[in-house]
């Protein structure tokens, strides 16, 4: 048998070897989560003029480099030890009654929401929460639309 490098062409063993080194090279330099103004001052510059450069042999551009709109809100909530989407809220809320409904946000205008059946939490209880409209029933609980902004 041959080895899977003999077989190709003459270069390219070469060219991902380099490839190799620039990655982890870059994954070595990558800072810690920081602040995306402070990361900007200290790292972030060095690293674009040294692209432009390098040109090809460019190291591997970074989350931080990348992250726009809501991925950079979340990285530098990340940063500082907070969940910007606050994934477990829902657990820490008392159940929605007339009264008192549970408020879904969205910039949609409606949500589709679940609610597990109390008797039997393998049943999920489907329906459709719409702006401006009066709290519906779903499963046993209440919900009410709240309109927001996009972030």
């Amino acid at each position: 048998g041959t080895s899977g490098d003999a077989l190709a062409p003459p270069g390219r063993t070469e060219m991902m070897r380099r490839a190799a080194q620039v990655m982890c090279r870059a994954a070595i330099a990558r800072p810690a989560a920081a602040p995306m103004d402070s990361m900007h001052r200290t790292v972030a510059a060095p690293i674009y003029s040294a692209r432009r450069a390098m040109g090809d042999k460019a190291p591997v551009s970074t989350d931080w480099e990348h992250a726009t709109g809501l991925e950079l809100k979340e990285l530098q909530a990340a940063a500082e030890g907070k969940d910007f989407f606050d994934h477990y809220d829902f657990l820490k809320q008392p159940n929605g009654t007339k009264e008192s409904p549970v408020v879904v946000t969205s910039s949609m205008p409606y949500r589709v929401v679940g609610a597990t059946d109390p008797d039997d939490d393998t049943i999920v209880h489907w329906g459709r929460v719409e702006a401006g409209k009066p709290p519906v029933k779903i499963g046993s609980e209440w919900f009410v639309h709240k309109a927001e902004e996009p972030h």
